[in-house]
């Protein structure tokens, strides 16, 4: 029997644990993943290598039918030299769909001069035909290319015709290559409609193009904003840029700047207000429990039946605010007769447990309880205690006396609190002409408005300086703080995020921003507005801005204009005079270190 035992320990010791088992699991299944991912790659290089062939086939099959054509037959439909060659096709081939895009140019070939250095004047000297065949497997797009110039028999000619150069580039001026351009003209025979793209030079040129108006340029690219040219018409009488003219033996030339789309999210606000919480006792709707206590023409008092009680308490209902932004201010009134008292505790409620006490590090003295009202409760942090509760706790050494409480109160600040559904403009700076008066035609003006939680993300926005402005009247609102500052220069590729408030209108107001010199609002500035039977000081906000509502009109021309002391520390005081307020009125004052 103990022969079979210790053999049988040793068949155990022997085998894997099972350690071992996950570990060789794990190996093999890591092994056999990077076979199948290199053999997965392997059919997708094999599936592309044949996918190649076929397009080298067809590219070299129109090429091919383009250098049997006569010279002058040699062109793209609605293409610059014009023919019967499509611009663009799709194709398939061996189960594989193919777009084929054939490009012809006439060629300025620098050898006898380019443009007006030409040395005879004819700067279509040849052709060259770009036969591009792309295809795309698993969301891999490749392509290839075939490039080849048709050379004239004799010597080059062409029937008329100049030159056509666009040149492209961002808001820095540094050209943009692949940019996509479009050339329109509906009035040429044949018409022309080119889609093609910018070189690394970030420019497209077209010798012999037919002499004509009404060239219709549009530049763009992926993720870009777009540049063009615009008809005259009722909407636009005079545009600016408007469509181009070719002129025979001339060179046209003109540039387009484009860039990365930005977004800016605005979002709208009515300012952060004072609100408070108060009971007067008149019930018991705002007590969440009592004791020893009795509610009775506006007071809180002890129980009396025969005595009154040595002890009682009340509760307060929770106090609680959804843009709770400050604690401030604990305040009661109270009768206190000889022998009885009341103090007064803050907490934080628990339901259904008993409420928990504010400890002493937020609000010093509150263990203890406090006597003498107001209390400061600004030291209590919102993160922490979203929610109070107050306790008053009643007490008497006579038992024919009680102390009794009229009334208590909780001053807090609340918000900013989104404002829904705020319509709004936004305009940009940049213009595409000007109307039969001379009126500037904006290229973004739009009217806009936030969504139900006061939110509107806008997407799309070329880089500009937008400006946001509301009906006022209408909407009964004024704008008394903007972070950032109206109006908001906005750089290619960007995102940013716009916060606007808003308090109720009135007929003379001033909005008042403060910078250092390097445009950079300075918050705690204190700006002393004043003249002859007026002078109010207030201070500005994180944003750097203050806002006087309910002026009186002052001008210059009226001899009533207001003037502003700007003090804050570590710059100079400013003195700005002659402030002009009328109407809904901004102004912006720089302090020097």
């Amino acid at each position: 029997m103990l022969f079979k035992i210790k053999n049988r320990k040793q068949k155990v010791a022997s085998g894997l644990s099972l350690v071992d088992v996950i570990i060789a699991t794990a190996f093999i299944a890591i092994v056999f993943t990077a076979l199948a991912g290199a053999f997965l790659s392997a059919i997708e290089l094999s599936a592309h290598q044949k996918a190649r062939i076929g397009a080298v086939a067809i590219s070299n099959q129109r090429m091919e039918l383009i250098r049997n054509l006569p010279y002058d037959d040699v062109g793209t439909v609605s293409g610059i030299p014009g023919g019967n060659i499509p611009q663009n096709e799709n194709i398939s081939l061996n189960g594989i769909n193919y777009t084929r895009r054939v490009l012809i140019q006439y060629v300025d070939d620098p050898k006898d001069g380019t443009g007006a250095l030409d040395t005879n004047g004819l700067t279509a000297d040849y052709k060259r035909v770009k036969i591009e065949t792309s295809w795309t497997i698993k969301g891999n797009t490749r392509s290839n290319i075939l490039i080849s110039n048709i050379v004239p028999k004799g010597i080059e000619t062409v029937a008329g015709g100049g030159t056509l150069i666009i040149n492209v580039f961002d808001a820095l001026g540094s050209p943009i290559p692949s940019a996509d351009v479009s050339i329109i003209n509906s009035i040429t025979n044949p018409p022309i409609s080119i889609n093609t793209f910018t070189d690394i030079n970030g420019r497209v040129t077209f010798p012999g193009s037919p002499s004509a108006s009404s060239y219709e340029i549009i530049v763009t690219n992926s993720g870009y904003s777009t540049a063009q040219t615009y008809y005259a018409d009722t909407a636009n009488p005079n545009p600016n840029p408007g469509h181009l003219t070719v002129i025979a033996g001339d060179t046209t030339v003109s540039s387009f700047s484009i860039d990365l789309l930005s977004t800016k999210n605005v979002r709208t606000f009515t300012p952060i207000k004072e609100k408070e919480f108060e009971d007067l006792f008149v019930d018991t709707s705002n007590i969440y429990s009592s004791a020893s206590t009795t509610v009775s023409s506006g007071e809180v008092a002890l129980s009396y039946s025969s005595n009154y009680e040595t002890d009682g308490y009340v509760y307060s209902n929770t106090i609680s605010d959804t843009y709770l932004a400050l604690w401030k201010e604990l305040s009661w009134n109270d009768s206190e007769p000889a022998s009885t008292g009341i103090l007064y505790r803050v907490y934080s409620p628990n339901d259904p447990n008993p409420p928990t006490l504010i400890p002493d590090s937020q609000l010093p003295g509150n263990s203890t309880g406090f006597g003498i009202s107001p209390v400061d409760l600004s030291g209590i942090a919102t993160s922490t205690y979203p929610l109070l509760r107050i306790g008053g706790f009643l007490s008497t050494a006579d038992n024919q006396a009680t102390p009794t409480l009229q009334d208590w109160k909780v001053k807090y600040d609340s918000g900013p609190t989104p404002l829904p559904s705020l319509a709004f403009n936004m305009r940009g700076t940049k213009t595409i002409g000007t109307d039969g008066g001379g009126v500037p035609i904006y290229k973004y003006n739009s009217n806009l408005q936030t969504d139900s939680s006061g939110i509107l993300n806008i997407t799309g926005l070329e880089w500009d300086t937008y400006d946001i402005t509301i009906n006022n009247v209408g909407l009964n609102l004024d704008i008394s703080e903007s972070c950032n500052p109206q109006p908001l220069s906005l750089l290619p590729g960007t995102s940013v995020q716009e916060s606007l408030f808003f308090v109720p209108h009135t007929t003379n107001s001033l909005l008042v921003s403060i910078t250092d010199t390097n445009g950079v609002l300075l918050d705690n500035s204190s700006i002393r507005l004043y003249r002859s039977g007026f002078d109010s000081t207030q201070t500005t906000s994180a944003c750097g801005q203050t806002f006087f509502s309910s002026l009186s009109q002052g001008t210059v021309a009226g001899g009533n204009a207001y003037n502003m002391d700007v003090t804050r520390s570590g710059y100079t005081q400013t003195t700005v005079t002659n402030v002009d307020v009328s109407g809904v009125s901004e102004v912006t004052v720089i302090l020097n270190p």
